[in-house]
């Protein structure tokens, strides 16, 4: 069944305590869908693993010093 039409002969074809069955389960309330939350990654740990505790200078702060003067 692809189409409207199709769906609407099979609906047609039920018997009605078929349809009445049909009707109550698709007015049942759908329980809302809860997303699984995954954890945010750390950055600052993978910037620890891969750079250490070394803080560097930052080069945007120093061209915009060197700008002014």
């Amino acid at each position: 069944m692809s189409t409207v039409q199709e769906i609407k002969a099979a609906i047609e074809a039920l018997t009605p305590a078929q349809r009445l069955e049909l009707e109550q389960v698709l007015h049942q309330p759908v329980p809302p869908v809860t997303a699984a939350r995954s954890p945010l990654p750390d950055y600052a740990a993978r910037r620890r693993r891969i750079m250490g505790d070394k803080v560097y200078p930052n080069p945007v702060l120093e061209a915009r010093e060197l700008e002014r003067t």
